[in-house]
């Protein structure tokens, strides 16, 4: 969008500059015919002041086009690094995220292995249980036995 109104501002000024050239052309030309008639005269110095006041229109107009077309650069600028800002942005966001599912994988590794080794000391602790239980009953039995 700005690109082609860059290009629309720089066919303006080219237009302008040709226009420009064409008046001048045709100026110096009437410049250098000799001329009596006081009506042509007068009509050609009409014509030239019609072409001045064109000219200096289209000398503010070229000049208001050039501080658009140098408005229009700068946001273009602007934009550019507020996009590299953004840019860096989310490489710095997609490489912390990175880091994150590494450190998470690593928790997830240690809860499974938490978890394993819980099952481990419960399955233990169950077998130690069972046979805490049969030495209970052979010790009883001992002990009726002797009692």
């Amino acid at each position: 969008m700005m690109y082609d109104q860059l290009k629309v501002l720089e066919k303006t000024i080219i237009d302008i500059k040709k226009k420009y050239q064409l008046v001048n052309d045709e100026l110096n030309s009437l410049k250098q015919k000799p001329n009596t008639d006081p009506k042509e005269l007068a009509a050609l110095k009409t014509q030239l002041s019609n072409y001045r006041n064109e000219h200096d229109s289209a000398k503010k107009q070229l000049g208001d086009l050039d501080k658009r077309y140098q408005n229009l650069a700068e946001a273009h600028h602007m934009i550019g690094e507020e996009q590299d800002k953004l840019h860096k942005q989310l490489a710095d966001l997609q490489r912390k995220n990175s880091e994150l599912q590494q450190h998470n994988d690593q928790l997830k590794q240690q809860n499974h292995d938490i978890k394993q080794q819980n099952h481990d000391l419960q399955e233990k602790n169950q077998l130690a249980a069972e046979r805490t239980q049969v030495v209970l009953k052979r010790l009883t039995r001992i002990d009726q036995m002797e009692g």
